[in-house]
């Protein structure tokens, strides 16, 4: 945990002690510092527990919120249960009340152990429990009973069974003959003596005893009748505990009847009738597959649920069940449950803190929750609960399989080797903790082989993929009816025929996904996966054979998807992009084009479904390249203006949503191309694409070099060299080296896109010198202004700028405050990094020449650089500069305290002149997610500054103060409307002076009109 969010809660509860004012714990900013503090806690230290718990409790008191209630029940029943701890007095019988279910479970769970430990932890917590129960409490006496009883448990434990004997005897001596009227009280007062011991031993005996006295007891039972349903429901309960023990149709079903006639009659103890009923219709229900007892089950928990209060000991069972049912329904049919589960499961947990098994499910419900929504919280959630029920079940392989798929799925997000290392070994584990017959060994060889897989697909190890098929294979063959195992192996031996080639693997592929097809429910939620899976591995097997019945049947199969309804987006979007594969295979570039329209407009639903912007970036990253696919397809089908809105409308998502924008028509945007022409340029897996927008239309211009892996390996050349350019302990030889290393980037740039690009338009008739680019994907992170080699250069010939969308060119936001001066930010001193000493010089420079007002190192604080850019229409940057390759919208401009990102600048919607990055990587992001290019950059030019300077790499800061220098030499004498041609002469006078050190000169570009 983060002990300075503990001590700030500490300190607001000491405040409060001291002052008695209870406001304290919700003062501005302490719900924040109390989720990440609950988030961190381990549910086992009491020490941590008892500060969380105070707090909330004090919280409650003031917002009355259930919530703050819960938590505090959450936090504190550890402290009073399991550690002598000095509660506050006014809190105990509250605590009292919320603890008993927790105690009594304890109690259920040292009935079911031999250890003595476990008896007397039970003795403990209901000693504490009795103890801070005031005398008159209602549940008093209860509550003593309870300890007693948990006493008597001790003293079986540790051999002492002596009273539990006398009372059994006594009860015998004492029981009446057959047919005496006493008959039925001795009888029950056996019952209960068999039963106690029982409670007390675990004798097999002690319980068919009790039962015995029970079955003869519900023949006094009369319908409609209190006690007889009483004793109706004691007998059935016996059969269904028996049933548990030892498995008999016959028991259950008269258990279900029994206990069925006992929950009509309103008592007290209906809640717990009603429990049992829905356990046992729930068993009934699997065994004999009818959808209908799930739910009758699931009605009678609700209906139990609105008889009983949280202190009610049965409470937590009720809500775990529920929500294991709600659940199971979910899986089955796709309804509207997992919402209702997460609730119950939530409320289970807080009444039983500790248990491993709510622990899991309540995993297993998150997990599913993410997948179903793409939310990262609920997939740290998962995490953060699996690995709690892991330490406290290490030898569960149900605990452990389950955390595995979640490990490979948080290594999916965060690339933490460890965790996928880690899912591997806990799959492993549950796997090797079943027997060969056990009928959970299926899903748990499935779940490892994905994460096999994932180590093939994310890590490229080949020897991963055998593995997998293997694993899937021995899973589908232990459960040849399971339609998931056949749909799994489908998937992996499709796979293998990708990276193989192997013909037998791609025809098996595709007999699996038959047989799973036929074995799937018809409304179940697999199936359209499952047709997914199958029309790709036909489509595949058309492709090698030209069989056009394969392509049909794949057609076919898609289509039958699609018309599922209450498809989730991220399944639609699939079974689109496999639509446009089909057609494109079909040779119908027409509904190859409709099929990726309708794949880029579930585009933003399917990156906003989450409220939380790391979640937003992610779900883009994944669909990274769409727009350039869907371009590629319109320019195939002879719509050069559709590529174009389909390029924007891929692009941008977040800037638009934060900005409240949207993407316009292609005669709108070549409006925007008014001042020059716009040049979009995109890269697919097999080809590239420039659209030249320009007031008479779009014209496509073919790349053929270009393709992704290419542009990624220029990329990653440009960054190797970089690195080695700007070690100081690079050799001369080799910074030469990797100098001749850059220019070849730069020469590649000319020859397969700048080159071509100017050419094209020199053959529309273009004769101009400003050009503005808007590159996607990895491209973004390529100088094409410094492009050139031996034959031709992109500096010689155009001024160059770059916008993050065609769109932003066009793009005025309103402003709201009135245009001023021109503020400096010089960061010469910033905590934690290398100086800048040349940053100082620069803001001379602003002071000199524009009169600039300067925020110098501790003057340039966030919240005073805010302040201050509304009013001014010049606005410099001097600083330290963080490039988040997780996050592009994390990228920050290091001030005194906290940083400056894009979330804060977006929102300002300024109306000022020009913003100059003078810092490191302004405009650097993550490749995987550089269709959105929203970088610092970008950012301050969305947010309303029409001209932004900004740098692609960290350079000398030397260099950085010669070109501010002439840059704004240049804008004092004509005005921040010549910042792209100011700063094209500045960098061009550094590269005729230094024409072989091309990492001072090409990193700096402009941004705007």
């Amino acid at each position: 945990m983060d002990l300075r969010s503990l001590q700030k809660l500490m300190d607001a509860v000491d405040r409060v002690h001291e002052s008695g004012d209870l406001n304290h714990v919700v003062e501005d900013g302490f719900t924040e510092i109390l989720t990440q503090a609950l988030r961190d806690w381990d549910g086992e230290d009491t020490e941590q527990g008892l500060v969380l718990g105070v707090f909330c409790f004090y919280r409650y008191l003031v917002t009355k919120e259930r919530t703050d209630m819960l938590l505090a029940v959450m936090t504190l029943t550890p402290c009073l249960l399991y550690d002598d701890m000095a509660l506050p007095p006014d809190m105990l019988p509250f605590l009292a009340d919320y603890s008993v279910c927790e105690a009594e479970e304890l109690r259920r769970e040292a009935r079911d152990s031999p250890d003595p430990a476990l008896a007397e932890r039970a003795v403990s917590a209901w000693r504490r429990i009795v103890s801070a129960t005031p005398e008159d409490h209602p549940r008093y006496t209860d509550r003593q009973r309870s300890f007693i009883r948990a006493f008597r448990l001790l003293f079986a434990r540790r051999g002492d069974t002596a009273e539990l004997d006398r009372a059994v005897a006594d009860a015998q001596r004492e029981l009446a003959r057959q047919g005496h009227p006493d008959r039925l009280v001795t009888l029950w007062k056996l019952h209960e003596a068999f039963e106690e011991r029982y409670e007390a031993t675990g004798n097999k005996a002690d319980h068919e005893a009790a039962l015995a006295c029970a079955e003869e007891m519900a023949a006094w039972a009369v319908n409609g009748d209190a006690t007889g349903a009483q004793l109706a429901f004691l007998y059935g309960e016996k059969l269904y505990r028996r049933f548990l023990r030892d498995p008999g149709a016959s028991d259950l079903r008269k258990a279900i009847a029994l206990v069925n006639q006992a929950s009509q009659v309103p008592c007290p103890e209906q809640p717990a009738r009603l429990l049992v009923l829905a356990q046992a219709l729930r068993i009934e229900s699997a065994a004999a597959r009818d959808p209908r007892l799930l739910d009758a089950a699931i009605g009678l928990l609700e209906q139990a649920n609105g008889l009983v209060r949280r202190d009610h000991e049965d409470y937590p069972r009720i809500q775990s069940t529920l929500a294991g049912l709600y659940f199971l329904r979910w899986g089955k049919s796709g309804s509207d449950d997992l919402d209702r589960a997460q609730a119950a499961v939530t409320e289970a947990a807080m009444c039983l803190p500790r248990d491993a098994s709510l622990s899991h499910l309540s995993s297993a419900i998150w997990f599913a929750r993410y997948e179903h929504t793409g939310d990262g919280e609920f997939l740290y959630n998962a995490l953060v609960t699996g690995e709690r029920a892991a330490r406290r079940r290490a030898g569960d392989a149900d605990v452990l399989s389950h955390l595995s798929r979640v490990q490979a799925s948080w290594y999916a997000r965060t690339g933490s080797v460890g965790d996928l290392d880690r899912a591997i070994a806990n799959g492993h584990a549950a796997v090797d903790l079943l027997a060969p017959d056990d009928p959970r060994r299926p899903a748990h060889l499935s779940e490892l082989a994905f994460t096999h897989f994932r180590r093939f697909s994310s890590r490229g190890e080949p020897e991963a993929l055998p593995r997998a098929i293997d694993l899937w294979r021995e899973a589908a063959a232990l459960a040849p009816d399971d339609h998931v195992r056949a749909a799994n192996l489908a998937y992996g031996l499709r796979h293998g025929y990708e990276a193989t080639h192997d013909a037998g693997r791609l025809d098996e592929a595709i007999i699996e996904g038959e047989r799973a097809l036929k074995l799937a429910p018809a409304g179940g939620p697999a199936r359209p996966k499952i047709l997914l899976a199958l029309g790709a591995a036909l489509r595949l097997r058309a492709g090698r054979t030209g069989d056009a019945g394969d392509l049909r049947r794949a057609a076919d199969a898609v289509d039958e998807a699609l018309g599922r309804p209450g498809l989730a987006p991220v399944t639609e979007m699939a079974l689109r992009l496999e639509q446009a594969e089909l057609a494109s295979a079909a040779g119908a570039p027409a509904e190859a084009l409709r099929a990726f329209e309708a794949a880029v407009g579930l585009l933003p639903g399917i990156a906003l479904r989450s409220r939380h912007h790391e979640d937003r970036e992610f779900e883009l990253a994944v669909h990274s390249g769409l727009g350039a696919k869907a371009a590629a397809t319109a320019v195939a089908a002879g719509r050069p203006d559709r590529a174009l809105e389909l390029l924007e409308q891929a692009r941008g998502v977040l800037a638009d949503t934060l900005r409240g924008a949207s993407a316009p028509a292609a005669s709108d945007l070549c409006r925007a191309a008014a001042r020059g022409p716009v040049v979009t340029v995109s890269a697919t897996e097999t080809s590239g694409l420039a659209l030249l927008v320009t007031p008479r239309g779009v014209h496509a211009v073919p790349l053929p070099d270009l393709t992704t892996a290419e542009a990624m390996t220029r990329h990653k050349d440009l960054k190797a060299a970089l690195g080695l350019v700007q070690d100081p302990a690079t050799d001369g030889t080799r910074r030469a080296r990797a100098c001749d290393d850059i220019q070849e980037v730069l020469a590649w740039l000319w020859r397969v896109i700048v080159g071509p690009v100017l050419d094209a338009l020199g053959a529309i008739g273009w004769t101009g010198d400003r050009l503005w680019w808007c590159p996607a994907g990895v491209l973004a992170l390529l100088p094409l202004h410094a492009a050139g080699d031996g034959n031709g250069s992109a500096m010689e010939r155009v001024v160059s700028s770059y916008v993050p969308t065609v769109r932003a060119l066009g793009a005025v936001l309103p402003g709201t405050a009135p245009r001023g001066g021109a503020l400096a930010v010089a960061m010469s001193r910033t905590p934690g990094q290398a100086p800048l000493p040349n940053a100082a010089s620069e803001a001379h420079s602003l002071r000199s020449l524009l009169g600039a007002t300067v925020l110098r190192n501790e003057q340039a604080t966030r919240d005073a650089v805010l302040s201050a850019l509304p009013g001014n229409r010049i606005v410099h940057f001097a600083c330290h500069a963080d490039a988040d390759t997780h996050d592009p919208t994390r990228g920050r401009l290091l001030l005194h305290d906290r940083p400056l990102t894009p979330r804060e600048i977006l929102p300002l919607r300024l109306d000022a002149d020009l913003a100059y990055l003078s810092a490191c990587a302004t405009s650097d992001v993550l490749s995987i997610t550089a269709d959105e290019a929203l970088h610092i950059t970008a950012a301050f030019h969305l947010a309303g500054f029409r001209h932004v300077i900004g740098t692609l790499w960290p350079i000398d800061d030397e260099a950085a103060a010669g070109i501010t220098h002439a840059f704004y030499t240049r804008i004092a004498a004509q005005g921040p409307d010549q910042a792209p041609r100011a700063l094209h002469a500045a960098v061009l006078e550094l590269r005729h002076a230094h024409p072989d050190r091309p990492e001072l000169w090409a990193s700096h570009l402009h941004v705007g009109p």
